[in-house]
């Protein structure tokens, strides 16, 4: 059965190269929209996310609850 494991490893090269150059596509995407929006776009941007998946400065009293 070589004919599978060849295949296998097929799939894990193309997996590979595709986790690869998505992750390089992603850098460079994000590292342009930061320089062209500016430090303090990007702050506010993560302050938001932030506020929203509850992760700000201030704890989070709805965890004490549970």
């Amino acid at each position: 059965m070589p004919h599978t494991t060849e295949k296998k490893h097929n799939h894990y090269l193309l997996f590979a190269l595709g986790a690869a150059a998505g992750s390089a596509l992603g850098l460079i995407v994000g590292s342009l929209l930061a320089y062209w929006l500016g430090e303090e776009a990007i702050e506010a941007v993560s302050r938001a996310f932030r506020r929203l998946t509850g992760r700000g400065n201030e704890p989070n009293f709805e965890l004490f609850l549970q």
